[in-house]
């Protein structure tokens, strides 16, 4: 980008380093004599304090962001701090500018990468093939799934509840208002291949095992067929609701209200990387805490730079404002974005993670996964959270 310099990674180090020994050297002249404490007293009275915005000296820039799919409002936390300055790289799905928090440059760049068709692996195997990725999209299963090859850790829930629902067709089965109710009279429920969650539904005796059907292409099925599939609330409800062909009103219940309990959109890291990222990660995190909260409070700006990503990308994939406000209003309505059971906003809360972990490991290992025993502090930390920041929405 056509922008300021930004400081090499040796450079950052180097900074670190030299600041180190002035501090060293600052307190041994300190100790010298009582004139001398008063004469550094006051000339630290007078000097400029370091800029708690300032990300320059402690993250490496670009702070690269991989996504799970297209920009969409589940990302909207992560535009949010994109400043006005962003180009988008239509060949590569990225989008890329000042790292702005609440209107101050930060000192480093930002990039975010969509995912979906801009990338050959899923998220957690490009962090480990690329190093310049700081943070994916990794959700707890998969997180879960992943932990023996490629280890992540989790630093902070974007989406307090998961987006993923199945859905049906109201107008045909008026009755139905669970899972459980609609695999009663359709003859099929359509997902992308080999769900562990729909494993989870039939174990629990909500689906019967032959009626899942593992071949969903993602179309709107339900203008062509009476069954059920699997998708966003964010997403196709509103989608189906505007067609011009005719409206279709949909039911649906969240794989959530089932007991399926992952959450779906964590910030996670190469957990390989934690020492070295870890000072930046001590300012960074907070800011997008904050930045959550504020896409949530007005979305108006962060959503037209998803739009702009999304028109410039020119793909079959289409955003625009009506699909980006029902998705940020469905979000507050559901609480799928949302403080959970306690006041931080962005924390994992052990008892949810560890009761996930014990329904979802074994049914991992059914399909034929590797998966160690593990606890919730093995692939999520609450460390970086600034545990005062909390979400109130008007």
């Amino acid at each position: 980008m056509a922008r300021f310099v930004r400081p090499s990674a040796v450079a950052v180090v180097l900074a670190l380093l030299t600041a180190s020994a002035c501090s060293d050297q600052s307190s041994s002249t300190n100790e010298t004599s009582d004139a001398t404490s008063a004469d550094v007293s006051e000339t630290t009275v007078g000097a400029e304090l370091p800029d708690p915005n300032d990300l320059s000296a402690v993250c490496f820039s670009p702070v690269v962001i991989q996504t799970d799919w297209f920009p969409q409002a589940e990302h909207g936390g992560i535009y949010e701090l994109l400043g006005d300055d962003y180009q988008v790289d239509v060949e590569r799905g990225a989008t890329t500018g000042s790292l702005v928090f609440r209107g101050v440059d930060t000192g480093v760049d930002l990039e975010i990468r969509a995912g979906g068709p801009f990338i050959e692996s899923p998220v957690v195997t490009e962090m480990f093939l690329d190093g310049s990725i700081m943070f994916g999209y990794v959700g707890t299963d998969v997180a879960l799934a992943r932990q023996a090859e490629t280890p992540t850790l989790a630093v902070f829930n974007a989406l307090s509840v998961n987006p993923q629902v199945i859905m049906w067709d109201a107008a045909k089965h008026p009755d139905a208002t669970t899972i459980a109710d609609i695999a009663k009279e359709v003859p099929a429920i359509s997902v992308f291949g080999d769900r562990p969650f729909m494993r989870y539904l039939v174990n629990q005796n909500l689906v019967p095992a032959e009626k899942v059907d593992g071949n969903y292409k993602g179309n709107l099925l339900l203008t062509t067929d009476d069954v059920a599939h699997q998708g966003f609330v964010t997403s196709e409800p509103h989608r189906y609701a505007t067609l011009e062909s005719g409206a279709v009103t949909v039911g649906y219940q969240l794989l959530h209200d089932t007991g399926w309990t992952s959450y779906p959109q964590n910030l996670a890291i190469n957990k390989l990387r934690l020492d070295a990222l870890r000072p930046c990660l001590s300012k960074l995190v907070p800011m997008m805490q904050h930045a959550q909260i504020d896409y949530m409070v007005d979305s108006k700006r962060a959503n037209a730079i998803i739009i702009d990503a999304v028109t410039r990308f020119d793909t079959y994939w289409q955003q625009d404002e009506a699909l980006t406000t029902y998705a940020v209003d469905t979000m507050i309505r559901l609480g799928i974005v949302a403080n959970g059971d306690t006041p931080t906003f962005g924390d994992f809360e052990s008892p949810r993670i560890d009761e996930f972990i014990a329904r979802a490991i074994p049914i991992l290992r059914e399909q034929g996964l590797e998966i160690p025993d593990l606890v919730a502090a093995d692939i999520a930390t609450n460390e970086f959270l600034d545990p005062t920041i909390t979400l109130a929405l008007p």
